[in-house]
């Protein structure tokens, strides 16, 4: 991390004393990139950030390149310090391609790498670049961004005379996951192993008996274990294995881990099916890399002595600066020495031995004392990071659990005692597909189900997992902690569910069980009309009694709103409202038909119709009153008045006729509580 400074450009300045200004402020004031005097080299190292300034119009490759053009060359360079200084990153790739691409489109479009002359010209010329130099999509998307990035920082700043607004024509990609095409479900197939494969990487462990398998199949069960990277996995300490009683007392399993990509140090919860499996591997790990353990701890507190091991001659310890006999050093090294001898200068019959080069360099430079054998040795197994294994500085390297020696599972090569080292991806990735040699599936016969050979990586067995918990139902934020993203949206990048799946799913979830009739009736929510037994697309309405299941769209309400007395209306035990309703209902009622039977009495012209009326409505009212607080009807069950108790005026009108039957009080009492039973 550099200094901090802000460059403020000047009104009162031209473009070209902005631009000389912020060059100057970027190379003497700032201090990133600034350990090695890096401003004079074409390549720039801090830590894991590494910024090569070469250019894309001639030849590029990791061993040979052609700098960038000046003066975008030093404009360049100050860009890079600035944004870094400012916003420090991991990875300066993308800012590095847009500034190639940048310099590629001025020598085309202007014929020299000046910033100043940048216009619109160039910044079309820009994107021409980027297609010709870049096909993947994300490359492009990504590069086009950081393009139109410094193109507002150069205007911004002042930097050139004038600068239109320039957007980058290169669309973000669809997300191939997400994709409902041929393209998403062929990415889907490429990320996502089969069940079968998953199963023979088991079967590899389980049949394990040699050195590399075991070692091998190992890592792979701790990606298995947990949606995890091969990075994470193998920076693992050797105590990683930890427990803690969960809610119920329980132990349960987690490992020590540190995720990348942001997330940092966390817990990795283990299922207990996977707990003795784990301890399995991880002892087998331990097992495979105790000698190199000890050889990196000998290192550490040995400074400048060579470590004694079974194939020494002599003891380094007590002639450690003498130069070595060939057979001496041969044994030392682990190197089959020939009959013939050999001498150690440098001569050509070294040549006819198998020897690492670095090795063969000590030998030409005279360096053959153990005491050189030792800086050997901490020099190319130590790292950038000694005694740690990475940048972090969390693990030591005599505690990484996944430390082997040199040629531990070579097949020519002798061990070297003496050495140890993290393996990397590719040496993992290399043991799982067929390439030059056979796979460690293809050693033990573990095929497809359609007999072609089993291909997988690393990366496969996180996507595999992290789709399986999508499948079991996990929550996104539990995924999310569980795999250790920083994000959970990036759960999506790793959900290969097929369409089909993640729509049943979405349909599981809005398919909630709706509430009980009863508790939508007291909340007043509503009621389909198949639900109160009428065959009829629509939602009932509701009354001060019950509800209403009358089709107002064929005709208005016959009734006048004497619902009580209407086959078409229904009600619901359970209501203790709509009961209380009722119950005055029925008081009101019997205060009317007193009234009526009192005028009656007293001979009022008519009051025998009403006395009639009233018996009639109280005894409906009472009927259903009784039938709501009749213990034996349950709760919830829908009561509504018989046929036979509310005939429609053609059936009346044909029962005045004697063509239809008047139904008898026993026809209709039964239906009257159908849950009575009579």
């Amino acid at each position: 991390m550099g200094d901090l400074v802000q460059f403020v450009p000047r009104a009162d300045r031209d473009a070209s004393a902005n631009l000389a200004e912020f060059i100057r402020l970027a190379r003497e004031e700032l201090t990133a990139f600034a350990d090695d005097g890096a401003w004079d080299s074409d390549t720039w190292r801090h830590n894991d950030t590494v910024v090569v300034f070469a250019t894309k119009t001639a030849p590029l490759d990791s061993y040979s390149f052609t700098p960038l053009a000046e003066p975008f060359k030093t404009f360049a360079k100050a860009y890079i310090r600035y944004s870094y200084s400012h916003k420090p990153v991991k990875s300066l790739a993308m800012t590095v391609q847009a500034l190639r691409c940048m310099e590629a489109a001025l020598l085309d479009v202007c014929g020299q790498a000046e910033v100043a002359m940048l216009g619109v010209a160039v910044m079309d010329g820009c994107a021409a670049k980027c297609r010709e130099f870049y096909s993947n999509a994300d490359l492009l998307c990504n590069t086009g961004r950081k393009i139109q990035a410094i193109f507002d920082f150069v205007r911004e700043k002042r930097l050139v005379p004038s600068l239109p607004a320039w957007k980058s024509p290169f669309k973000k990609p669809p997300i191939l996951t997400e994709d409902l095409g041929e393209a998403g479900q062929a990415h889907r197939a490429k990320k996502l192993p089969s069940n079968e494969t998953m199963l023979a990487v088991a079967d590899l462990f389980a049949q394990a008996d040699n050195t590399e398998s075991l070692f091998f199949s190992s890592i792979l069960i701790l990606l298995m274990a947990t949606p995890s990277r091969i990075s994470e996995v193998l920076k693992l300490p050797v105590d990683c294995i930890q427990w803690e009683p969960d809610a119920q007392g329980v132990q349960q399993m987690y490992l020590r881990w540190r995720a990348a990509k942001g997330k940092g140090a966390m817990k990795k919860w283990v299922v207990p099916a996977m707990h003795d499996v784990v301890q399995e591997a991880v002892r087998r790990l331990l097992d495979i890399g105790e000698s190199a353990r000890e050889a990196a701890r000998f290192a550490f507190e040995s400074p400048g002595m060579f470590m004694r091991h079974p194939g020494c001659i002599t003891n380094p310890m007590e002639d450690s600066e003498r130069p070595l006999m060939p057979d001496e050093f041969c044994a030392a090294t682990g190197i089959d020495c020939p009959r013939g001898g050999l001498r150690l200068d440098g001569s050509p019959s070294w040549s006819q031995v198998k020897v690492e080069k670095g090795l063969w360099q000590l030998v030409e430079r005279g360096a053959t004392s153990y005491r050189d054998l030792a800086g050997y040795v901490l020099e190319t197994c130590g790292g950038t990071y000694w005694p740690w294994i990475d940048e972090d500085r969390t693990v030591e390297a005599w505690c990484a659990l996944c430390l082997h020696r040199w040629n531990e599972f070579h097949k020519e090569f002798q061990v070297k005692y003496f050495s140890w080292r993290l393996p990397t991806a590719n040496d993992v990735n290399t043991r799982l597909g067929p390439g030059k040699g056979l796979s460690l599936f293809d050693r033990r016969g573990l095929k497809n189900p359609d007999g072609t050979s089993i291909k997988l990586t690393t990366h496969q067995l996180r996507h595999w997992l992290s789709t399986m918990s999508e499948r079991a139902g996990m929550d996104d934020y539990t995924l999310a902690q569980w795999a250790g993203r920083a994000r959970i949206a990036d759960n999506r990048h790793y959900d290969h569910r097929s369409p089909e799946e993640q729509l049943e799913a979405a349909r599981d979830m809005l398919q909630l069980e709706p509430p009980p009739l009863l508790e939508r009736l007291k909340h007043r929510q509503p009621v389909t009309y198949q639900e109160l037994g009428v065959d009829r697309l629509g939602t009932a309405k509701a009354t001060l009694y019950g509800m209403c299941v009358h089709d107002y769209a064929m005709a208005p309400c016959q009734k006048q709103r004497e619902c009580m007395t209407c086959k078409e209306h229904v009600c619901i035990k359970g209501d203790h409202v709509t009961l209380d309703r009722i119950r005055l209902l029925e008081a009101q009622t019997e205060l009317l038909l007193r009234q009526a039977r009192q005028a009656h009495e007293d001979g009022d012209f008519g009051a025998d119709r009403w006395v009639d009326n009233h018996k009639w409505k109280l005894a409906h009212v009472r009927a259903m009153r009784m039938a709501l607080e009749h213990p034996n009807v349950p709760e919830g069950a829908i009561l509504r008045i018989p046929d036979g108790h509310d005939p429609s005026a053609v059936r009346r009108a044909l029962m005045d006729l004697g063509l239809v039957d008047v139904p008898s009080i026993e026809a209709v009492a039964p239906q009257i509580v159908p849950a009575l039973g009579g």
